[in-house]
């Protein structure tokens, strides 16, 4: 379906009961969550361990073939992710030691931090095997299907380019890419902004979401909303 067909008030009830969703089943499983903690499809976020602490502002987007895990192993590790930050579907977070995510990073679709090995290279019958922290300074961006290893620290404003493997640390200001990552660019800071910006605005987010669908979905109705469910055709 190429068109929203829902007219608003059925997208506010629905955001309204998503809420109620996150707030009984997301968050009693989260040490810690700040305000405005979003979830699309909150069914499809795996949430394993405690340790687990997510900032204000955090959107995260699961599907049912891509669903978002966050994992602590055996309560050895934690978790912490920052303020306005973006989680897309098919991420995985395990932690046996520390993972930690600065403000406003984005992690795009499929990536994989971990900062442990799982197991030995000859014994591979016990885990977590060695471990050691991972760090995302603020701003950091990391690229479809990347990985991210044991004992690494991005700097602030990073790019880690799509299917990157991440084993050492990478400088702020830099864009890295291939297997073994390696920087290619430094990246200018002049008129660079963050995901920050959204909520600290002149506008605040949450009356620039509401204008915004107001416009796009003012012309819906519920019967159109019906029709293209049981008539679906092509959308303009």
């Amino acid at each position: 379906m190429r068109k929203d067909h829902r007219p608003n008030w059925l997208r506010k009830f629905q955001t309204f009961v998503n809420e109620i969703y996150i707030d009984h089943y997301v968050r009693p499983h989260l040490d810690a969550s700040g305000i405005d903690l979003r979830v699309i499809n909150p069914g499809y976020l795996e949430i394993s361990g405690t340790g687990i602490k997510l900032g204000d502002h955090v959107h995260v987007m699961a599907l049912a073939d891509k669903p978002v895990r966050l994992a602590v192993f055996e309560n050895l590790g934690e978790i912490s992710i920052g303020d306005y930050g973006v989680i897309n579907p098919g991420v995985r977070i395990s932690s046996a030691n520390s993972i930690t995510i600065g403000d406003s990073c984005l992690l795009a679709m499929n990536c994989y931090l971990s900062d442990a090995d799982w197991h030995d290279i000859h014994h591979r019958i016990y885990a977590p095997g060695n471990t050691a922290p991972i760090v995302l300074k603020d701003n950091v961006w990391i690229g479809d299907s990347a990985l991210i290893t044991k004992g690494v620290t991005i700097g602030e404003n990073s790019i880690v380019g799509a299917y990157s493997v991440v084993t050492k640390d990478v400088p702020a200001n830099s864009i890295v890419v291939g297997n073994p990552a390696r920087v290619v660019k430094e990246l200018p800071t002049e008129n660079l902004t963050s995901r920050k910006a959204l909520f600290t605005g002149d506008q605040p987010y949450h009356e620039f979401e509401e204008q915004y669908f107001s416009e796009k979905l003012a012309d819906n109705s519920i019967l159109g909303w019906l029709s293209s469910f049981l008539k679906p055709g092509k959308d303009v």
